[in-house]
């Protein structure tokens, strides 16, 4: 039986608004894993639970089917964003109600931020950590659980290793693996979360290969196409020689998707990147519009960055790379400057599988908020507050209202990618793995095109 259960949280209502196809996501929280990983490696035997859009009682009675009553070390629930604080704070009651003497300990430094003492209160639970865990979980875990002792628990020291293993997931043939090759970003965007956490640097590719071999070999990710979890992924020509290298050498075949900025990846070392198997680039494009850009302090040299951004795409396509282009309206948004995004677009229409598009939120507690959102206003934005804790949307402009941001939104999306393109990005990496195109048909019969952001 399982000794520690880790959850991630789930939500109650998505990001955007709850589909027909919110149900078939299965987003990994690899981060959890990674600390399952760790704490398996030392000699525990944890089990990493999703919830997914489940109700949080469905989630404890799974717990309680690998035998959560058996076990006297902390529950470990992982919020991975906003949308699922209420959630969480709905399955910690639970807990408690049913078995109050266990300990729960809550991550997620996205949330948490410098809120831990509010958060440990608002959900009810024994302890709140902020920001990087790590190998740090097992001296947490230790000093938490009330039944053991620090020389019990040091016994088995995990190795440096910081390979995910998959052993430990619930459902995890439902789910793509990812490989995290690197973390931070630090470029100053001023929408980003890790606009000034300093870029790591990339995983060896030697490393890399290794992991993927790991996944090939397991019989739950048959044709699997890990993503390569980095905020902005730069590779260069020597890395992506030697991942090709090392994948020639184990037989590796499987695909994978990155993200990137359009001034990072550079066009030049795409064709080695393709034979290393690339196959899939979302693109933080944001806006090709050159007010716009210089707003986000996405760029200081607007036309240049287009001009970067054409090639790459130009180059990836032909290369057989899918680029999904992401697309922010920011504030101060007007028609006319929207219009020159979807001309730009327009412009290499034949080069992009799809378009993922959405109004720029705020995210954060008030106190962490509130800069942010003073920038937004001065460019002619208006805060507006929603249902759900540490969630602000955002009017872009006096011309432009939320709402309207969001039809604006689906309709780009829609120009740039029909149901097929949306299928193939989806199943590549977020849909559940055994939902299949024929099916995905079948649940699109009889929707209409406002039900959707792709073209029907």
């Amino acid at each position: 039986m399982y000794d520690i259960f880790c959850i991630s949280a789930g939500q109650f209502q998505s990001k955007k608004k709850n589909s027909v196809f919110s149900n078939k996501h299965r987003y990994l929280n690899y981060g959890l894993l990674g600390i399952a990983s760790t704490l398996g490696r030392s000699g525990y035997n944890p089990i990493v639970i999703h919830g997914l859009f489940d109700p949080p009682s469905t989630i404890l009675n799974i717990c309680e089917q690998y035998g959560i009553s058996g076990t006297r070390n902390p529950i470990l629930l992982s919020i991975p964003s906003f949308f699922a604080l209420e959630w969480a704070r709905t399955l910690s009651a639970l807990i408690k109600e049913y078995y109050p003497n266990k300990t729960i300990i809550v991550g997620g430094r996205w949330v948490i931020g410098n809120q831990d003492q509010w958060i440990k209160s608002y959900l009810g639970v024994d302890l709140v950590i902020p920001g990087l865990v790590g190998a740090n979980i097992l001296d947490i875990v230790t000093s938490m659980n009330k039944f053991s002792t620090m020389a019990s628990a040091t016994k088995f020291r995990s190795n440096n290793s910081t390979t995910i293993e998959y052993r430990h997931l619930h459902e995890k043939d439902l789910f793509q693996p990812s490989i995290e090759v690197s973390t931070g970003c630090g470029m100053g965007c001023s929408f980003c979360e890790e606009k000034d956490i300093k870029l790591s640097k990339l995983k060896p590719a030697t490393i890399v290969a290794e992991e993927m071999l790991a996944i090939n070999k397991s019989s739950a990710f048959v044709e699997a196409t890990p993503y390569l979890e980095s905020s902005m992924f730069i590779a260069t020509r020597e890395w992506a020689e030697q991942l090709y290298a090392e994948r020639q050498k184990r037989g590796i075949s499987c695909n994978w998707r990155v993200e990137t900025r359009v001034d990072k990846l550079n066009a030049r070392n795409i064709p080695t990147l393709a034979k290393a198997g690339l196959k899939v680039v979302d693109l933080g494009l944001e806006s090709a519009s050159l007010k716009q850009l210089e707003r986000m302090n996405k760029t200081n040299n607007p036309k240049s960055y287009l001009t970067t951004a054409s090639e790459l795409i130009q180059t990836a396509y032909d290369n057989g790379i899918w680029v999904k282009v992401n697309v922010l309206l920011y504030a101060g948004e007007t028609s006319a400057l929207i219009d020159e995004t979807v001309d730009w677009l327009s412009s290499i229409r034949k080069a992009i599988k799809g378009v993922s598009a959405g109004p720029v939120i705020v995210y954060g507690l008030p106190s962490d908020r509130e800069v942010f959102i003073k920038e937004l206003e001065g460019l002619g934005a208006t805060a507006i507050d929603t249902d759900v804790i540490g969630v602000t949307n955002i009017s872009p402009s006096s011309t432009i209202d939320y709402e309207a941001s969001i039809e604006i939104s689906k309709n780009i999306c829609r120009e740039f990618m029909d149901s097929r393109d949306y299928y193939d990005l989806k199943s590549f990496s977020y849909f559940s793995r055994d939902y299949t195109y024929q099916e995905f048909q079948r649940d699109i019969e009889g929707l209409v095109q406002k039900d959707v952001s792709f073209k029907l």
